[in-house]
């Protein structure tokens, strides 16, 4: 092939389209293919200098990151000092379409707009105050903000839980109508990873912003979160526009244009995707240039414009890409980084200490769920600290070695529970029978139990109880063959999925022993136990007499199985009107009632019945916020109760 020929391969637009249909292949097989997953989080290293933020603020990762978001994070850091925002240029699938809507609209000939000057300057501040919202609230809740609204991850997980519908809708709709019409729109003016890229050209700036924060804190001058990420995004959107008229920071590598050989064409200005004024340049150092070297491919003279001067050095930007996701997916697959790591007891008690570690903790997937487990060790007398890791489903859990044991600290983790299947009659026969199951002891073990149950009839309910094995004990009739239970459970083939990932039952669980118990219980007594009971005090309720209260009883016709949502019902009784003030639920003798507590004189049973019967429940939460949502009780009136109940006598 000739040199001619060789310059006109263009390798990296090559390897864009190679990964976004790779990303295509893997997307498109995770909606046909239930067992296969694929982690699309991992794909964008944003995420990985937010968890980075995170550890450094809160001490935890954000989400569900792992070492491989960090090590790609750093690596999209590293890529933009040594070269520049190669991620932007070469890997990233938003650039790609973003780009490739661009060369579409040059084919259906729409005219392309450019900002310049002020409006340009103007409209760049938009991806710096979407950077700040970002770190925001990601800091603020250790979840990744940018989930709800990337245009990647909506479409990745087909606008999945952590999505906003109507945000990510938007920036889809500006990702491709604004590409159309502008060169790039969504990479110049909207993305806040492109913002953060560009600071990174100034690492020295915010190198010394960081002392300075330490200086603050061993000072103990205390600087809210707030005025911190503002100043920072102030400082690297001025960095910005101050590289758009002079030098755009650290880049080692740069476009060069040799104005003694140019021929003023203008060829690679109308070739460049960033609209970069590449011929009015002699060094390229543009906040922009991602040095994607379009203008070498397409300049008529082989020496005008250059990497350093080097006009063979066009393929280096794309070998210094693969090394570092190379080193990235190298040093990311051995990094190990405790999502969780918190330590409570005190100096002494540490002393004392010793470690559990347990693995195959599934439900312990993110950040949201490590915190649920470290806020239920907290309430164990004798555990001094833990820390989780996401990527194998590990705990480590510390505890003074003088009030507790190995075996203790294994049953504090385990969290009993119980689930119904279907509803017995009042008047019906069930009998016990406790499976002992082997590798069972997650919450998500009772999830795949609890979906092979319902496929047997004649199962109505099961509940675990600790056990090394846990024992799992079923309410059933009769005609339930325990052995075909068994039988299910050994050769289940079930698969749960999460935006995570998946997991599979299949050759999981062992039955080691199955017991079946001589006493006999009621239909009814099982109802009973089927209905958790719940006890809420709210609207000061302490500052009545027992004297000054009244009560209503409501019957419960229908509930959600396996749920707790009475706290919905406080919530709403609660806001609408200030002289409600307690509610018990409970299973009576006739089956699960509410009783709801009200200062007399200040409102009538009436009012509070219709309040509680309404369709829709109006739910008002702390920061102001207000929905309704689908009662999820169905409530009967008192007095047509006792009407059918007359009837029936």
């Amino acid at each position: 092939m000739s040199g001619r020929n060789l310059k006109n391969v263009n390798i990296r637009q090559a390897g864009q389209w190679l990964f976004l249909l790779m990303l295509t292949f893997f997307w498109i097989r995770t909606i046909f293919d239930k067992r296969f997953f694929f982690d699309f989080e991992a794909c964008c290293p944003f995420g990985g200098l937010q968890a980075i933020s995170t550890y450094i603020y809160s001490g935890a990762l954000a989400c569900s990151m792992e070492g491989m978001q960090v090590v790609m994070g750093v690596m999209l850091a590293l890529s933009v000092v040594v070269a520049s925002k190669l991620f932007c240029g070469y890997v990233c699938p938003v650039g790609t379409v973003s780009e490739g809507i661009g060369r579409l609209g040059k084919r259906l000939k729409i005219k392309k707009f450019e900002l310049r000057g002020a409006a340009d300057m103007a409209v760049r501040s938009l991806k710096y105050i979407l950077l700040f919202i970002v770190f925001y609230f990601t800091l603020d809740s250790n979840d990744l903000f940018c989930k709800k609204f990337d245009p990647f991850f909506a479409t990745a997980t087909l606008f999945g839980e952590d999505v906003s519908a109507w945000m990510a809708s938007g920036a889809i709709v500006l990702l491709l109508g604004g590409g159309i019409f502008l060169k790039q729109f969504w990479c110049r003016y909207l993305c806040p990873l492109g913002a953060l890229s560009s600071a990174f050209k100034y690492f020295y700036v915010f190198i010394a912003f960081g002392l300075l924060l330490f200086l603050f804190r061993r000072a103990e001058i205390e600087v809210s979160l707030l005025i911190t990420l503002g100043v920072l995004a102030v400082v690297a959107y001025s960095l910005e526009l101050i590289g758009l008229r002079k030098r755009a920071g650290v880049q080692l590598l740069k476009i060069r244009r040799d104005a003694a050989v140019c021929i003023d064409c203008g060829i690679c200005d109308s070739k460049c995707p960033q609209g970069i004024k590449v011929s009015q340049m002699e060094e390229v150092n543009h906040p922009d240039c991602n040095l994607c070297t379009e203008c070498m491919g397409v300049c008529p003279d082989d020496q005008a414009v250059s990497i350093n001067g080097r006009t063979r050095f066009r393929w280096l930007p794309t070998l210094i890409t693969v090394a570092l996701i190379m080193i990235g997916l190298i040093f990311g697959a051995n990094l190990t980084i405790p999502t969780v790591d918190m330590k409570w007891g005190s100096e002494e008690e540490m002393n004392r200490s010793a470690m559990f570690e347990m693995t195959g903790l599934k439900h312990v997937k993110c950040y949201g769920s490590s915190m649920s487990f470290v806020d239920k060790m907290k309430e164990i007398p004798g555990i001094t600290g833990t820390a989780t890791y996401i990527k194998d489903h590990r705990v480590q859990v510390m505890y003074d070695s003088t009030l507790m044991d190995e075996t203790q600290v294994r049953r504090s983790i385990f969290t009993p529970k119980f689930l119904d299947i279907r509803i017995p009659d009042s008047d019906a026969e069930v009998m016990m029978a406790d499976l002992y199951i082997e590798n069972f002891f997650d919450e998500l073990d009772v999830v795949f139990i609890a979906n092979l149950a319902k496929d047997v009839e004649g199962v109505y309910s099961f509940e675990t109880i600790y056990g090394n094995p846990v024992r799992v004990r079923f309410y059933i009739d009769e005609s339930v063959d325990l052995e075909r239970l068994a039988g299910i459970i050994e050769q289940s083939d079930l698969v749960y999925s999460t935006v995570e990932e998946s997991f599979s039952s299949k050759g999981l669980y062992t039955v080691s022993e199955i017991a079946v118990s001589d006493t006999l219980l009621s239909g009814g007594y099982l109802k009973s136990l089927s209905f958790p009971s719940f006890q809420r005090a709210f609207n000061n309720r302490s500052k009545y007499s027992n004297d000054e209260l009244g009560q209503v009883v409501i019957p419960i016709e229908d509930y959600p199985r396996n749920t707790q949502l009475m706290p919905y019902v406080v919530n709403h009784l609660g806001h609408a009107d200030p002289y409600i003030v307690g509610l018990i639920a409970r299973y009576a003798g006739g089956g699960p009632v509410a009783v709801v507590f009200y200062v007399k004189g200040e409102i009538t049973e009436q009012e509070i019945i219709d309040l509680i019967t309404m369709e829709k429940l109006t739910i008002t939460y702390d920061n102001g916020f207000v929905e309704e949502v689908v009662n999820p009780y169905l409530f009967r009136d008192p007095e047509t109760n006792e009407k059918e109940n007359l009837v029936k006598k």
